[in-house]
């Protein structure tokens, strides 16, 4: 599970839950997810050595989903040399192109 927060006011904004999924014997990737403002989605892709890079392959959305509605989505995951995970996740919407909507770094700590 995912937990968006406002970067200034820490104050919840969107809550993601949902799978991964391999396919056996293949490099390829799954994410079946599901957000609390009614938008479920499923992106596949390739993980080729750090790197995972993820497109929809479908989208749906309650009937009262809030407008813009989202058209499709890419995340490029990186785990990098120092063991920093760094996401970034671009959103098309009704009417705008593919653009960057967050960059997001993960660090372990003990």
């Amino acid at each position: 599970m995912f937990n968006a927060f406002h970067a200034e006011s820490k104050k919840p904004l969107h809550r993601e839950c949902g799978f991964i999924r391999l396919q056996p014997g293949t490099n390829r990737v799954a994410f079946i997810i599901a957000q609390n403002s009614g938008l479920v989605e499923i992106e596949e892709g390739e993980l080729t050595g750090q790197q995972l890079t993820l497109h929809t392959t479908a989208l749906a959305r309650t009937s009262f989903a809030k407008q813009p509605h989202v058209q499709q989505i890419s995340r490029h995951i990186q785990l990098k040399p120092d063991g920093r995970l760094e996401q970034t996740v671009s959103m098309a919407l009704e009417g705008q192109p593919l653009t960057q909507h967050l960059h997001i770094t993960y660090r372990r700590t003990d």
